[in-house]
């Protein structure tokens, strides 16, 4: 496993209530490529510049999580990384969506996220992150029950604060290709978070 240490935020979940050097939180992400995610940026731009409520994700960390570990070590770590290897993973070829807005969760009320909202590919998208479902249950991890719903978070709601979105942000974006499985660590800290990738995947590689 590589160890190198790009600076980018870490994924939402619960955090740890302490420093735990057995343990490491991690999570399974399709990044989104380079194109969509300056193209996705820049539409957020204007939102976020006038929303203070909103702590923005750094654009390098966009991404739609496939499935968040928690915690882990040892063999469940293992677990989590031969994931990224299984022979299924042929049979996933790259996906090709692209971005047609932004939205809230929950998307009613006073929102937790900001996130950016798939229209083309979101059947495949969608259908992809419930076979990977199936196979973290396989690996004997637990699993959301409640049915994917694939998106990019953009910022969450500072805490403490309240935000709910006024109005509609839709847009026509260009396509590309999710490519790539990644399985991240994320570290915390007092000067934010980052991600770690300890295992990287290309979809359809053998």
């Amino acid at each position: 496993m590589s160890r190198g240490r790009a600076g980018v935020p870490a994924e939402s979940g619960p955090a740890r209530s302490g420093p735990d050097p057995s343990t490491r939180r991690v999570f399974l992400a399709l990044p989104l490529p380079p194109p969509a995610r300056r193209e996705l940026a820049a539409r957020c731009a204007p939102l976020l510049a006038a929303a203070d409520a909103l702590r923005p994700v750094a654009p390098a960390g966009y991404h739609v999580t496939v499935h968040f570990f928690g915690n882990l070590s040892g063999g469940d770590l293992a677990r989590a990384c031969e994931l990224c290897r299984r022979d299924a993973l042929r049979e996933m070829v790259p996906l090709r969506c692209r971005l047609t807005g932004l939205g809230q969760l929950p998307p009613h009320g006073p929102a937790r996220v900001l996130h950016a909202v798939f229209g083309g590919g979101a059947g495949e998208l969608t259908d992809f992150l419930a076979r990977m479902r199936g196979l973290a249950a396989g690996a004997g991890f637990p699993v959301d029950r409640r049915p994917p719903r694939p998106h990019v978070t953009v910022a969450r709601v500072r805490r403490a604060r309240t935000w709910t979105a006024r109005a509609p942000v839709t847009w026509s974006g260009a396509w590309f290709l999710l490519d790539r499985l990644v399985l991240f660590e994320s570290h915390l800290d007092r000067a934010g978070a980052r991600y770690e990738p300890l295992a990287v995947r290309p979809l359809g590689a053998s």
